[in-house]
């Protein structure tokens, strides 16, 4: 599906924009990753931006989030069903976290005491929590392919800058102490066990809020700044 098409169908539906979808699109279309891994889908916007791309490519797209995501409106089944891209992609709920999700993969793909990868691509998109979204790193490792790609969301998020929300993804802020609520946590992961992961390079970061790393142990070191998110598409 071609983006404008997809653009218009998700509209002004949170939490990605139109550069964010183009950039998302973009990026399917360019490296062509076959199978992605989307963790935190809330609406099914960005979902959908790469679902539609997917189409263009032959790839598919697993996305996981809290159950509660169902409750949305509109949520990702509308959309996707919208787009006519449902059977790209299969949608994946867990009461707790999509950690749980990703010990069921690991599960599934182990044998003999390995786990065989299967991801191209991954969006981490949720939680943006030291405890969930750095396990969630080591997680992902395993089903990650030599080569393959990825993507946080939410670098500089804090939960201190948003003072109207009280919980993100599962975790409260209640239960968080003052240094958490004040730091970055996305930025922490990925500065703290990204890259400093010696299976890692190519880090780049793109508008203070994605941060790129790909799974290549001989790529640049240093963590590079790229265009900025919508700037290759104007």
């Amino acid at each position: 599906m071609q983006f404008e098409e997809i653009r218009k169908i998700v509209a002004d539906t949170p939490y990605i924009g139109a550069d964010e979808g183009r950039e998302l699109y973009d990026f399917i279309l360019r490296e062509r990753p076959v199978v992605c891994l989307e963790l935190g889908h809330a609406h099914g916007v960005s979902t959908c931006y790469l679902a539609a791309a997917l189409q263009e490519t032959g790839g598919r797209l697993d996305s996981v989030d809290l159950t509660t995501a169902a409750d949305r409106d509109p949520n990702a089944e509308t959309l996707l069903a919208r787009a006519g891209l449902s059977g790209i992609v299969a949608l994946h709920r867990e009461i707790n976290s999509y950690n749980w999700f990703l010990k069921k993969k690991i599960e599934e793909r182990s044998a003999g005491g390995t786990c065989a990868p299967c991801y191209d691509f991954c969006f981490i998109d949720g939680a943006k929590n030291w405890t969930i979204d750095g396990f969630a790193f080591f997680l992902v490792d395993k089903l990650l392919n030599h080569g393959g790609w990825l993507l946080f969301d939410d670098f500089t998020w804090t939960f201190g800058k948003h003072e109207g929300r009280t919980e993100s993804d599962g975790i409260t802020k209640r239960s968080l102490g003052p240094d958490e609520i004040a730091e970055p946590h996305v930025r922490r992961i990925f500065e703290l066990l990204v890259m400093q992961h010696p299976a890692y390079s190519n880090f780049e970061l793109q508008s203070d809020w994605w941060a790129w790393a790909q799974k290549v142990p001989d790529g640049h070191r240093d963590l590079r700044r790229i265009a900025a998110i919508g700037e290759r598409t104007k």
